[in-house]
């Protein structure tokens, strides 16, 4: 399974958003969700949060191994560290961790931004409408007029 993460963040007023999606091994949206962050320190943020809700609801939905695709290299970088890392968000950095730490296995992939649209997508909606909202398989016509997009793309 591919777990498509983005964060969005709006320095002038400190909101973010955050925007998942799941696919699977065929490209098939098993869900897709954005959320409204009130307050945010910064991109980064915003991204490990994303990481972070994102996780959390495909360990729900799926058994099966999760490859987490993100365009934030700061925050790979910060997740694969093994070396102790002094930051503020470090609290979740651990978070993260401990969910990948499961029974499940989970991995970390770097993508390049056109890659990872969708959740782009999301993140900047649920952002700028101040919406959270969850969308069970294609449920969505703009989730789903996207995926289009990104077939014809691919």
């Amino acid at each position: 399974m591919k777990l498509n993460i983005d964060g969005s963040f709006q320095p002038d007023t400190g909101k973010g958003g955050l925007g998942v999606v799941l696919r699977n091994r065929l490209g098939e949206v098993i869900f897709a969700a954005c959320g409204y962050i009130q307050r945010c320190t910064g991109a980064l943020e915003a991204e490990l949060m994303a990481c972070r809700e994102g996780l959390l609801m495909a360990l729900q939905w799926t058994l099966l191994p999760i490859i987490i695709e993100t365009d934030c290299q700061e925050m790979l970088n910060l997740l694969q560290s093994k070396e102790l890392v002094r930051s503020e968000l470090m609290f979740l950095v651990k978070e993260v961790h401990d969910l990948m730490m499961g029974n499940r296995v989970v991995s970390l992939a770097k993508v390049h931004r056109n890659q990872n649209r969708i959740s782009h997508v999301l993140a900047n909606k649920g952002r700028v409408e101040e919406l959270t909202h969850f969308w069970p398989d294609n449920s969505c016509n703009a989730i789903a007029q996207l995926v289009c997009v990104d077939a014809l793309i691919e």
